[in-house]
């Protein structure tokens, strides 16, 4: 298996350009270079891929894109189309292949992007795939804090011969990096990507990791369809799989987030939380995660319940 390191640029529009495209598929940034490194398993580099993609939508360089990246508009209009520079990519990719990227945006908006031309990346969810910003936070420091990609590399002290804010660029540096952390110790934390969700139930996501159980469900008309589905509402404990006894039944902040504090009976205290996220089609799909819960963490979820109710009662 190869790992694709891969970095995107994009140029965005001016209020004027989004007002030109109402009623049409939105793209609100559109790429206009691809570039990425092929990793070995050992994580040596042992190809290269970058296209200078034409703008077809927001044909004019946005000022503040022009500064970060130094394209010119002739260097633009020099470049290919994108359908046939993403297609390029695919095929350069291979067969057996894993994406990775620093954070999360840039699958995102590949995917944005092939759809306005009416391309798909993957038919069936789920799509892994490594957010190195994400493994170098685990490998380095608490994996928690999201750093900044010239962060980590002056963290781990690599040299800095070619420049950032092009897409090579970052591609490289990102591979640097996985090179440079102890990838074993953190390539359990794979990612999900979920631009693609479950059609249906057959398709619903449920992984068990080391410290934690994820569930992606499909999509619903809205969050209260969703949050009727036993199925979703249920907590199984992630290490045994029993049913966790309920202390404090889910329970909304407000946002997008619903939490739950239980117990099992052989594992202790149990604490859960539904993100609730809408896809590209409009549908209310929800994410939900499982957890072990230390006394604090347990005691974090009590207090925040409290708060809520507290404030719903200052403003009835």
């Amino acid at each position: 298996m190869h790992y694709i390191v891969f970095d995107l640029e994009w140029n965005q529009g001016s209020y004027r350009d989004n007002k030109k495209m109402y009623g049409m598929q939105l793209m609100n940034f559109e790429i206009i270079e691809i570039a990425a490194v092929k990793l070995n398993e050992s994580l040596d580099i042992i190809d290269r891929f970058q296209r200078v993609i034409k703008p077809m939508v927001y044909e004019e360089l946005h000022p503040i894109i022009k500064d970060i990246t130094g394209f010119t508009q002739e260097e633009l209009k020099k470049g290919v189309p994108f359908v046939d520079g993403v297609k390029e990519f695919l095929e350069w990719c291979g067969q057996d292949y894993i994406f990775c990227s620093w954070a999360t945006q840039d699958l995102k908006e590949l995917q944005m992007n092939m759809l306005f031309y009416g391309i798909t990346l993957v038919d069936r969810p789920p799509l892994f795939y490594y957010d190195v910003q994400k493994l170098f936070s685990y490998a380095c420091e608490n994996g928690d804090d999201r750093r900044s990609l010239k962060y980590a590399v002056d963290f781990l002290k690599l040299e800095e011969d070619i420049p950032f804010h092009r897409a090579y660029g970052d591609a490289y540096y990102t591979a640097k990096v996985m090179q440079n952390i102890d990838f074993d110790k953190v390539k359990n934390k794979i990612s999900i990507d979920t631009f693609v969700i479950p059609k249906d139930k057959s398709e619903e996501v449920s992984l068990s990791f080391d410290t934690y159980s994820k569930f992606i469900s499909r999509g619903y008309r809205n969050k209260e369809e969703l949050m009727s589905q036993k199925y979703i509402t249920t907590v199984k404990c992630h290490v045994c799989g029993n049913i966790v006894k309920r202390k404090i039944g889910w329970f909304s902040d407000g946002m997008k987030n619903y939490y739950f504090a239980g117990i099992c009976k052989k594992h202790g205290r149990i604490k859960g939380k539904i993100r609730l996220r809408k896809s590209v089609d409009r549908k209310v799909y929800a994410i939900k995660t499982i957890k072990v819960a230390s006394d604090e963490e347990y005691e974090k979820i009590v207090q925040k319940k409290k708060q809520i109710k507290l404030k719903r009662k200052k403003q009835s």
